[in-house]
């Protein structure tokens, strides 16, 4: 089932525990998405932990693209 805002809101309300795993890259958000995660994180540390910058303010919105997130933001 596809999650949203409302159901993870209910999920909170209802003292549910959710299961949230961060991608860096679009063929690992796929992998996570298809083994029923509820939630995938996709932060800043993408820039660290990928792209080898030296903190996460580099990371800007448009270099995003390239790894697959656009779509998804």
């Amino acid at each position: 089932m596809k999650k949203t805002v409302t159901t993870f809101r209910e999920a909170k309300n209802n003292n549910e525990k959710l299961t949230m795993v961060t991608s860096y890259d679009y063929s690992m958000a796929k992998l996570v998405d298809s083994a029923g995660i509820d939630g995938i994180l996709v932060g800043d540390s993408l820039g660290m932990v990928t792209l080898g910058y030296d903190d996460t303010l580099s990371l800007k919105l448009p270099r995003l693209k390239p790894m697959g997130f656009l779509g998804t933001i």
